[in-house]
């Protein structure tokens, strides 16, 4: 789930990408060119997965792991994917190719066919394009490991001790008691 904060990070910068009169805080304003640096170098590189990028941005702008994967989100939330419309316009590409190559053939000009086909299919290869996409990674269901603390020793497969908390105050009060009297001499 994204956090009410990230929400309002998201509509702060989208108005002010849409306004330039519209202030955001100094913090905010370096945040916002790091997401634009983010998204052009994405956009020159559409084929960079989400970990070469995430690795960028952690040398590139001295962040932490977290942060990086917060920007990849944010930039993919303001902008859209860069990888998945370099993908898309690649298979528009090879779409319109191969249609030119259906026209070819239907001219019985089978050369000119055979050739823009091999040319779709070097492209479609090169994109990929003959690969599934893969799901969208869930942002919204990373979830934080629930942390659950105990004092009981059961649970990593100690034996309890009986009336420990009592020991324990004996023996705290017992070495209290002697660290009082070496203070005293």
């Amino acid at each position: 789930m994204i956090s009410r904060n990230e929400n309002d990070l998201l509509d702060s910068f989208n108005r002010a990408l849409e306004n330039p009169k519209f202030k955001l805080s100094p913090q905010s304003e370096v945040r916002l060119e790091r997401l634009k640096k983010i998204f052009s170098r994405w956009h020159e590189n559409p084929l960079l997965t989400d970990t070469q990028m995430r690795d960028y941005i952690m040398t590139e702008f001295h962040v932490g792991r977290e942060q990086a994967y917060s920007d990849i989100n944010l930039v993919v939330r303001l902008f859209g994917s860069a990888p998945k419309a370099e993908k898309e316009f690649m298979r528009m590409k090879a779409n319109r190719l191969l249609q030119s190559a259906t026209a070819a053939a239907l001219a019985g000009d089978e050369k000119q066919a055979k050739s823009l086909t091999k040319i779709a299919e070097v492209i479609m290869k090169t994109n990929q394009l003959d690969q599934p996409d893969g799901e969208d990674y869930q942002w919204e269901e990373i979830v934080p490991k629930d942390e659950s603390f105990t004092v009981d020793p059961t649970v990593i497969g100690i034996e309890k001790v009986p009336d420990i908390e009592e020991k324990s105050r004996r023996l705290l009060q017992q070495y209290t008691n002697e660290i009082d009297k070496v203070d005293e001499q």
